[in-house]
């Protein structure tokens, strides 16, 4: 009788329900639960920020190729890249997605297994990898390649519009790590190579150009941290979070996305955005943008032609916010921002993403043009009212 009491009440849910009933799965821990304000990321506030080593400068220079190249270049990398295995458990429930009821069936939790790589940057045990290789991981391990060891890995930090993530391992021993090149200077068809674990085969090299640079995927602030490298290297399923490397073995980017059904077709966060990320993740554990106050727009060929630049580059200043950092430090409405720090400003949307990534306190030198003359402002950039 209880049987047919159960059955009975599991068909009126189906029915009220309607057609959209079905099995659904929600990972991780209860929004809102103890478990889920612990597994935020809080970084290491007080730690060192710039734990990277920038490469000595060698990526400006041609790489003879020879048949060694890639021999050489393998020997050196791979002790630096890892593998990575992450578990998560699922917790099911039984209803109507979007209804008024759903049901929670324990019994039919289960626990699903992911992989992916990442690269060491940092003898002290810091590495990089995708945001969506370890996002709502609840265990994570690493392996190491050099000494055949498996660590737990800790998530210092991690943002996922840049779909970058922080890691941490403990290890007694100083670790072999990958410098970070300037990929402001990677040019269109440089050779580079793609190394980690596709289909979890260990190590996997492959090689190919810089197809393209400054692609995006999407369109809008959702683009804002989108500035990735094309690649004909082969990236499949667990390279995502593997170092892109020139033949001198420095980071020019991270393996990222692939177009699907398209052969060749491969994006890589650049290093210069690694650069940008990490020190955020580690002060906060994400990037808490940083605000100047100031609204911008595009710059068209027209204006371009009018502010004699050399093309249609920077962004144009269309608002400037009373009492703002960008109002104290001189910036006005119709100035047109060509530099950050020193980096050339390429548009609109790379300028929104300079600014989010300016360190909050730390004065930051905006180029502008302004009547035909280049000048400097100085702004300190703060942390948003909405943060």
């Amino acid at each position: 009788m209880n049987r047919l009491r159960y059955v009975i009440l599991l068909a009126s849910i189906l029915l009220f329900a309607g057609s959209s009933a079905c099995f659904m799965g929600s990972i991780g821990p209860e929004p809102g639960s103890p478990e889920a304000v612990a597994a935020q990321p809080k970084g290491l506030p007080g730690h060192a920020e710039d734990i990277w080593t920038d490469a000595a400068g060698r990526s400006t220079r041609p790489t003879p190729l020879t048949s060694e190249t890639y021999i050489v270049l393998a020997k050196s990398v791979n002790p630096a890249v890892v593998n990575i295995f992450t578990k998560t458990r699922v917790k099911t429930r039984f209803g109507a997605p979007l209804g008024p009821f759903t049901m929670r069936t324990p019994n039919l939790d289960f626990s699903a297994t992911a992989l992916g790589t990442g690269f060491l940057i940092s003898a002290d045990g810091f590495l990089i990898t995708n945001a969506h290789v370890v996002n709502m991981a609840d265990e994570i391990k690493v392996f190491l390649w050099q000494t055949s060891e498996v660590k737990s890995a800790s998530v210092i930090g991690l943002n996922r519009a840049a779909d970058l993530a922080l890691l941490k391992i403990q290890h007694d021993q100083p670790l072999p790590y990958l410098p970070l090149a300037d990929s402001d200077r990677v040019r269109v068809g440089e050779i580079v190579v793609a190394v980690g674990n596709p289909f979890g085969l260990q190590h996997s090299l492959t090689d190919g150009l810089i197809s393209a640079k400054h692609r995006r995927l999407h369109k809008g602030t959702q683009a804002r941290y989108e500035d990735f490298l094309q690649t004909s290297a082969q990236i499949n399923p667990g390279n995502s979070g593997g170092p892109l490397l020139n033949l001198n073995g420095e980071v020019v980017g991270v393996n990222t996305a692939i177009v699907a059904g398209g052969q060749g077709i491969g994006f890589a966060v650049p290093s210069n955005l690694i650069k940008g990320v990490v020190p955020h993740l580690m002060r906060h554990g994400r990037v808490i943008p940083a605000y100047i106050g100031v609204g911008i727009d595009e710059i068209t060929p027209d204006l371009a032609r009018r502010l004699q630049l050399d093309e249609a580059t920077g962004a144009l200043v269309d608002i400037v916010e009373p009492g703002s950092p960008a109002a104290k430090g001189g910036l006005a409405k119709g100035d047109v921002v060509v530099a950050v720090n020193g980096k050339p400003v390429r548009d609109a949307t790379a300028l929104g993403r300079m600014i989010a990534l300016l360190r909050v306190g730390e004065p930051a030198t905006l180029t502008v043009v302004r009547n035909d003359r280049r000048t400097q402002i100085r702004v300190i950039p703060k942390v948003a009212a909405s943060q």
